[in-house]
């Protein structure tokens, strides 16, 4: 078992729907789309560049 702590940095400017996510096929491989239900997941340098691209944010 392994615990790790995380938190937040600031809000994006527009929330990023799952629907969205599974709607982009840059995301297809994420495990986020493939695994909604897990509820701590993987996310690479180049998906979190695509989801922050979403979400109106800098990386």
């Amino acid at each position: 078992f392994v615990a790790v702590d995380v938190k937040a940095v600031r809000p994006f400017p527009k929330p990023v729907t799952l629907a969205q996510v599974k709607a982009d096929a840059r995301l297809k491989a994420m495990s986020l789309a493939k695994h909604p239900r897990l509820s701590v997941q993987p996310v690479t340098a180049q998906e979190w560049k695509i989801v922050c691209g979403l979400g109106g944010a800098k990386e």
